[in-house]
C-alpha cells in the first residue's frame, strides 16, 4: 500500500502530500536501511583512525596543552559511540546462524540493543560540550592573555575538570535513558522462518509506560532537554517546560557565537603582532593553535546543528505517524552524518598542528627518531 493509499498527510494539499509521500517512501529507505543501519562500514574506518588519533593524542609531547587533552576526550567519546555499530552488526550476524532463537534471547537483544543506545547518546552528548569548551578556552585565552583568573585555561589540569565536569552533567540525563524504552511483546507464538516478513519478532520495543505518564510529558521533556543541553539552536520554544530549570549554557546557542567571537579575536591578534612588527615563534603556534580550533568547529555545523533541530521536532509529531517517521528519518541521517564526520578531527590536525605531526610521525615509526646527515662542506682558497 503507497503513502497515498495509506491517508498519511491528510491534513495538507495533494500537491504537498505528493511530496511529503515522496519524501517517505525513498529517503526513509535510503537513511535508515542504507545508511544508518550500516553504520558499521563507518565504524570499521573511523574507529582505527579514532584509536590512532587518541593514542597521539595522550603522548607527553601532546599533554602540555588542555586543548589536545580535550581532543583525547573527545576520541574516546566518538570510539564509544562507535560502539553502537559493532553491536548492531553481532546482533544481525547471531540472527544470521541463529534464524531460530527463544524469546528470552529476543528479549535480552532489545535491552542490550537500548543499552548501546544509551552509551551512544551520552557519548554525543559529552562530545558536543566537549568541543564547544575546547572553542570557549581558546577565545578567552585571546580575548584576555593577560587576565590572571583565566591563566588556569591554558594549563593541563583545566582540561581534567572540564572532562569531569560534562561527565557529572550528563549523569542524570544517562540514567534516564535507561528508563526511555521498554520491551512489548507481540507475539508469544512467535514461529521462526529463515525469510521473517519483518525485523520483530517475540519483542517490539516500545515507550515505557513511565515515559507516557501524563500524555508523554516526561518523553518530550527528556527529548527536549537533550536536544537543548546537547545541540539545539533556539531556546524559546522551551520556556514551558524549562521553567523551574537553571540551565544558563547551552552549547549550540554560544558554539556559533563563540566561533565568530574567536574569528574577530584571531583577526584582532593577528592586527596586533603586525602593528608590534613581532613574528617569534610563540606568536606563530598561538595563531596556528587558534586556526586548528577554529577548523574542529567544522564539523559541528555539518552534521550537530542540523540533527539538533531535528531532534526537537519529533516529539512534535509522534501522534502523526508520516510526519514522525519523517523526521526520525532525518534524524538517523545526520546521526549517520555525525558519525562520519569523526575522522575528519585527525584529518585536520594533521593539516594544521606542526606538532601533532611529529608526535604522529614518532608513533609511526615506534619511538625512533631519524637524524638528519650532515652534509660536509669544503673550503677552498683562491690563490692568485
Amino acid at each position: 500500500m503507497s503513502c497515498l493509499e495509506k491517508a498519511l498527510f491528510t491534513t495538507h494539499t495533494y500537491f504537498f502530500r505528493r511530496i511529503l509521500c515522496a519524501i517517505y517512501e525513498n529517503f526513509i529507505f535510503i537513511a535508515v536501511s542504507e545508511l544508518y543501519e550500516n553504520g558499521i562500514h563507518v565504524a570499521v574506518v573511523c574507529i582505527p583512525i579514532n584509536i590512532f588519533h587518541f593514542y597521539v593524542l595522550s603522548r607527553k609531547a601532546m599533554r602540555s596543552s588542555p586543548i589536545y587533552i580535550l581532543l583525547a576526550a573527545i576520541a574516546l567519546m566518538d570510539i564509544c559511540s562507535f560502539s553502537y555499530d559493532i553491536h548492531f552488526e553481532i546482533v544481525d550476524i547471531f540472527k544470521t546462524f541463529n534464524v531460530c532463537f527463544s524469546k528470552a534471547a529476543d528479549y535480552n537483544m532489545i535491552i542490550f540493543k537500548n543499552t548501546m543506545e544509551s552509551i551512544r547518546y551520552n557519548s554525543r552528548r559529552c562530545s558536543t560540550w566537549l568541543s564547544f569548551s575546547i572553542t570557549l578556552i581558546r577565545t578567552l585565552v585571546i580575548k584576555y592573555p593577560m587576565h590572571p583568573n583565566l591563566e588556569i585555561l591554558s594549563k593541563p589540569k583545566s582540561a581534567f575538570f572540564i572532562i569531569i565536569g560534562v561527565i557529572l552533567l550528563f549523569t542524570p540525563i544517562h540514567v534516564l535513558d535507561y528508563f526511555k524504552y521498554d520491551p512489548h511483546l507481540i507475539n508469544e507464538h512467535y514461529k521462526c522462518t529463515q525469510h521473517p516478513e519483518s525485523n520483530i519478532f517475540f519483542y517490539e520495543n516500545g515507550i515505557s509506560m513511565f515515559f507516557q505518564y501524563n500524555e508523554m510529558r516526561i518523553y518530550k521533556f527528556h527529548r527536549l532537554t537533550d536536544a537543548l543541553l546537547s545541540k539545539v539552536v533556539s531556546s524559546l520554544i522551551f520556556v514551558e517546560y524549562l521553567r523551574n530549570l537553571k540551565f544558563q549554557i547551552i552549547p549550540s546557542i554560544l558554539f556559533p557565537i563563540v566561533t565568530v567571537i574567536l574569528i574577530r579575536e584571531i583577526r584582532k591578534a593577528g592586527a596586533r603582532r603586525q602593528n608590534l612588527g613581532t613574528s617569534s615563534t610563540a606568536s606563530q603556534d598561538s595563531k596556528n593553535t587558534s586556526r586548528l580550533v577554529l577548523a574542529l568547529t567544522i564539523p559541528f555545523f555539518i552534521a550537530e546543528l542540523p540533527l539538533g533541530i531535528v531532534s526537537i521536532l519529533v516529539p512534535n509529531f509522534y501522534s502523526d505517524n508520516g510526519f514522525y517517521f519523517v523526521f526520525e528519518a532525518f534524524e538517523k541521517f545526520f546521526s549517520f552524518i555525525l558519525s562520519a564526520t569523526t575522522a575528519t578531527h585527525m584529518i585536520i590536525c594533521v593539516f594544521m598542528s606542526s606538532q601533532y605531526r611529529e608526535t604522529a610521525l614518532l608513533v609511526v615509526r615506534c619511538g625512533q627518531v631519524f637524524k638528519k646527515k650532515q652534509e660536509s662542506v669544503v673550503l677552498g682558497t683562491v690563490v692568485n
